[in-house]
């Protein structure tokens, strides 16, 4: 395109659609923006399609390739990638093919911009290239193919999206489009990609893997390359041996005793010991990529290593280079992050993370042991005897734990039967009534007696009004809380045992306190508004996905303390979901202290006191457990005393709601779930969950969009 064409371009070019981003726009993000991970919309041609394939979970995973007028110039499109259940995903056709996308996130991988579905709140709508039409005619007889599932609500194509692709169409042939032979020869190249996924015990001399592993160690050498040390926590009998000797110097993994100062922190070797690590050397963008973007700690998947042996030593070793015969050199380092959804989650990182956690149990039980025989116990406890006969005792706590994490499996299981059992279509749930959703079920039992179940995993429909909330501060709508990566294992019941080791860990590595992460976690109580007595309430709880689809904000949940425009973002979105609901109960709130009178609602707020950030050490007469402390007592003020998981473990049913507000807002179609949750139960005739638990009925929103 010469310099003419683009002046023609440019001005006969219609704005874009509200809402929409073009491709430049959107390679060209910030890190800042990137990070907000916000929604955005695209409209671009297809240039590659890459087939879906299973993924190890419930979805497979398949990417397509976008370009449009705004990277004429450029050879690369941008990249969508979607996780899917493979009957959700798009079906595409020709080079050229329009593609609408709404609501995908923004994130980098391999060095590059590229943006991925979501499976609340993303959709497609396709137009084959034959069927774009020449001018503009009636937006519903155009044969817009839709893609996504359902729990978001579809928005369709409007004149002025088709006014604006129908002008793109027309500049279509100055794109590096692919021809239709080229296309279809590469999607089927895509269906046929050989998987060179291994576990480091299984990798060979002389071949090429791709390999999942934690970052245990980066080090700038002085030759030419970056060594990275990674493990997967496999053992091969090729790899180097590190040894531990902790012992020796006093000192050991978890910092429970001080070692002699033999060493400089940064070089000693901090675990995994055996067999478990292989030491890689990484050269041109991979090398670079490492550098700015991986850290210590996290897991990545490496794509194409070369496994040979080393010069020194005789062990195995790895080599990431790049692709020097192309122009555009493709990064092979992807970071594995964890994510609230769960199918989304790589199952060969939660196997990785799951090897981890069984070899630090391993780890700390052999520590104890060589201590106890040091301590001359030892050999008493091998006999099972501790001085009074009774050596069952001696590891009780972990037998308390291992009982639990079965127990956990085994309700999980069971779980998964039934929901499989019921298999429900959510798009033709009849409208229902709350005393209808309410009523508990029976079971038939073997003996041919009937029981109450104290939940059924069941999904309804209702038309409902919002007539109270809670916290009843907007400001608490979200909680922080210190993600662990083992949250991805099933059978992951976080203590504060385990807490504590991890701050700990933390602090010591000089990167301060663990920072939280934030998730949207309140709930609603309705009214059935097709009930004669409008007293017939319920209260719904909002997690953190049901949230991220009912609010419909590009932003994630963060302190709403500390960021001011996401608040008033918020209470945007919710006048509209409750119409003047908060004008009636702050006016309230207000009265009742003016007056004295004893209020239902703790409207006080403390201003929190400093707080550590990352990277700061403790003062020289604090210890460390004293700094945690205070961690904790700076983190509960900052969230007004509210726990981690509170709106799993307090039940907001139990509280009566403030029957005398009387909202002004119109009634909605809602989507609901019923399901159970565990609670501590001391009364064992009542604890129907086993281990001093019991089962407890819960409501939440799913599927419901303000819009």
């Amino acid at each position: 395109m010469d310099s003419t064409q683009e002046s023609t371009l440019a001005s006969s070019e219609p704005p874009l659609p509200p809402g929409f981003k073009t491709i430049e726009q959107i390679q060209n993000f910030s890190s800042d923006q990137i990070r907000a991970k916000g929604q955005v919309s695209v409209i671009g041609f297809l240039q590659d399609f890459r087939e879906p394939f299973q993924t190890g979970g419930t979805d497979h995973k398949c990417t397509l390739r976008l370009k449009d007028l705004s990277t004429w110039s450029s050879t690369s499109g941008l990249d969508i990638v979607i996780f899917w259940p493979l009957k959700y995903m798009p079906k595409v056709s020709n080079p050229g093919d329009v593609v609408l996308v709404r609501g995908a996130k923004v994130q980098m991988f391999g060095g590059a911009v590229q943006l991925i579905a979501n499976k609340n709140f993303t959709q497609f709508h396709i137009l084959a290239a034959s069927n774009v039409p020449r001018e503009l005619k009636s937006v519903a007889s155009i044969p817009w193919n839709t893609y996504g599932p359902p729990q978001g609500k579809s928005v369709a194509p409007n004149t002025i999206d088709l006014a604006y692709i129908i002008w793109a169409n027309s500049h279509k042939a100055d794109l590096a489009l692919p021809s239709n032979q080229e296309f279809q020869e590469n999607v089927s190249r895509s269906a046929n990609v050989k998987d060179k996924f291994s576990l480091l015990q299984d990798v060979q001399s002389g071949r090429f893997y791709d390999i999942i592993g934690k970052i245990i160690k980066v080090y700038e050498g002085s030759r030419e390359g970056l060594s990275v040390y990674l493990s997967d926590y496999t053992q091969n009998d090729n790899f180097y041996n590190y040894e531990w000797n902790k012992i020796q110097d006093g000192g050991d993994e978890y910092g429970y005793t001080k070692r002699k100062p033999q060493k400089e922190p940064d070089k000693l070797w901090p675990g995994p010991y055996g067999k478990m690590t292989i030491q890689l050397t990484l050269y041109d963008a991979q090398a670079g990529y490492v550098r700015e973007q991986v850290k210590i700690g996290q897991w990545v998947l490496m794509k194409n290593v070369q496994i040979k042996y080393g010069n020194m030593g005789g062990c195995l070793e790895g080599v990431l280079r790049g692709d020097r015969d192309k122009a555009e050199e493709l990064v092979k380092v992807e970071i594995l992050e964890q994510s609230e959804d769960q199918d989304r989650i790589d199952p060969r990182l939660k196997e990785g993370v799951r090897r981890k956690r069984e070899h630090e149990k391993r780890f700390k039980s052999q520590i104890q042991a060589i201590r106890d025989e040091e301590a001359c116990l030892g050999d008493k406890r091998k006999r099972g005897d501790d001085g009074n006969g009774d050596g069952e005792k001696g590891n009780h706590k972990q037998r308390r734990r291992e009982k639990r994490a079965a127990a956990h499996r085994k309700v999980a299981e069971a779980e998964a039967k039934a929901r499989k059992k019921l298999d429900l279509n959510e798009n033709n749930l009849p409208i229902q009534s709350f005393a209808e959703i309410q009523e508990p079920r029976k079971i038939l039992l073997d003996d041919g007696q009937d029981y109450i179940s104290p939940f059924t995993n069941c999904k309804y429909r209702a038309n409902v009004r919002v007539v109270d909330y809670f916290p009843h501060r907007i400001e608490d709508f979200s909680v922080g809380y210190r993600a662990s990566e083992y949250e991805m294992l099933s059978d992951y019941s976080g203590d504060e045992d385990t807490d504590r080791e991890e701050d700990l860990r933390t602090f010591r590595s000089g990167h301060g306190f663990a920072k939280n992460t934030w998730e949207w976690r309140f709930a609603l109580q309705v009214e059935d508004a097709t009930a004669k007595d409008p007293k017939d309430r319920m209260w719904l709880i909002v997690d953190n996905p049901a949230a991220q689809g009912l609010l419909n904000l590009e932003e994630d949940a963060t302190s709403l303390r500390g960021d001011k425009e996401l608040l008033d973002k918020l209470k945007r979105q919710l006048d509209i979901l409750w119409g003047d609901l908060e004008e009636q109960k702050s006016a309230k709130q207000q009265l009742e202290k003016t007056t004295n009178l004893p209020s239902t609602f703790d409207s006080t707020a403390s201003s929190p006191p400093p707080t550590h950030n990352a990277g700061d050490q403790p003062d020289a007469d604090d210890s460390d457990d004293e700094n945690i402390s205070k961690r904790r007592n700076i983190e509960d003020t900052e969230l007004q005393d509210r726990a981690p998981n509170e709106m799993a473990t307090i039940n907001p049913m139990n509280q009566e709601g403030d029957s005398k507000l009387a909202p002004r807002n119109k009634p909605f179609t809602c989507c609901i779930k019923q399901y159970g949750v565990k609670v501590k139960e001391k009364n064992p005739s009542k604890a129907n969950a086993g281990n001093g638990e019991r089962w407890e009925r819960r409501f939440g929103i799913f599927g419901t969009s303000i819009s």
